[in-house]
């Protein structure tokens, strides 16, 4: 059996991949490595002109592959990688996080049709063979959102965040909060439904900010203004997109929020659309920042070191935070 091959796998080894159609990227026309030995690859590594992979994929899903231009994928040697098993699962979380961690942006895209299909298999006698196929979720960018496409510096900074992020994940008593709030986040990036995006961009933020009972509205405007410039147009646009979050959490439209009546009829869906973008550039700033920095991390790794953050001094905690995200010149981006 012999397969055309774009690369070269290593012999007796298990590999897993992510191949997203129609990206948006601003990348090499060649494979390249990552610093970790990702390869990123501007097409499917193998050419399959002799059907192998059909077998295992069916022609119609092959052929949306086929047009695959962005690739990541992962490998390793194997004592036994005929036999699908944890080896295969590891890598295939690993490729996994650093798509997902992809659009930890705003504007990322990734496709536009067509979800992303993750593959995991063996190379053993020189036949790459796939064991499990699946598709990633669908992640949608904010109506008016900028297209940003992805770079080899947006790449690099996604190992960072992996980083962080398996750091938290080796350890199941501490950040369960962050990464309950970093799902929220994603779960949001994949509503197409504005008030539903907001609802869960403003609910992951709520995640770090860790609001007292009854004190959410007030804490939520005041405690967000650490990630996001302090003012009183900060203020005020926070206190808006948390009462739309609200009509959205209660069922109702959420440019019938109590905020959007303040504009005229014909403004509200833009000015709600304008509080999505920026509740989801807060969010996005926010997660980035505590899977890059360790320091910053240990701020957030239990409900308990979460309140004692939160009980420093505004400017002990813009200190320590860093320089925060203007979200006000954002309306007018």
């Amino acid at each position: 059996m012999s397969v055309r091959m774009v690369h070269q796998f290593q012999e007796n080894s298990v590999f897993a991949l992510v191949a997203a159609t129609h990206a948006y990227v601003d990348l090499p026309k060649h494979c390249f490595q990552l610093f970790d030995g990702t390869w990123i690859m501007p097409r499917l590594p193998v050419a399959d002109e002799d059907g192998i992979w059909e077998k295992w994929l069916g022609s119609i899903r092959l052929d949306r592959l086929k047009g695959a231009n962005l690739v990541l994928l992962v490998e390793a040697t194997s004592d036994t990688p005929y036999i699908l098993g944890g080896e295969h699962l590891r890598l295939g979380e690993r490729v996994g996080v650093l798509f997902d961690l992809l659009h930890l942006g705003v504007g990322i895209q990734t496709f536009q049709r067509e979800a992303a299909e993750r593959l995991v298999g063996s190379f053993v006698d020189g036949v790459p063979e796939i064991r499990s196929v699946e598709s990633m979720r669908r992640f949608c960018c904010t109506h008016e959102s900028p297209s940003i496409p992805i770079t080899r510096d947006w790449l690099d900074d996604c190992l960072v965040r992996c980083s962080g992020y398996s750091e938290m994940e080796a350890d199941k008593t501490q950040f369960r909060r962050i990464i309950r709030g970093l799902n929220t986040l994603f779960k949001g990036k994949e509503e197409e439904m504005g008030q539903e995006r907001l609802h869960q961009f403003v609910r992951s933020l709520e995640a770090l900010i860790r609001p007292e009972q009854g004190e959410t509205t007030k804490q939520f405007a005041h405690r967000c203004q650490t990630f996001g410039r302090a003012g009183e147009d900060t203020r005020t646009l926070l206190l808006e997109a948390f009462s739309m979050r609200s009509a959205a959490e209660h069922l109702n439209r959420w440019d019938e929020a109590e905020a959007a009546q303040s504009y005229q009829p014909g403004e509200r869906e833009t000015v709600c659309w304008q509080r999505t973008l920026q509740m989801e550039r807060l969010a996005c700033d926010a997660y980035s920042r505590l899977l890059r920095d360790r320091a910053l991390r240990d701020h957030f790794r239990t409900d308990d070191t979460i309140a004692e953050f939160w009980k420093l001094q505004d400017g002990q905690r813009r200190q320590i935070w860093g320089p925060p995200v203007d979200l006000a010149a954002a309306d007018n981006s």
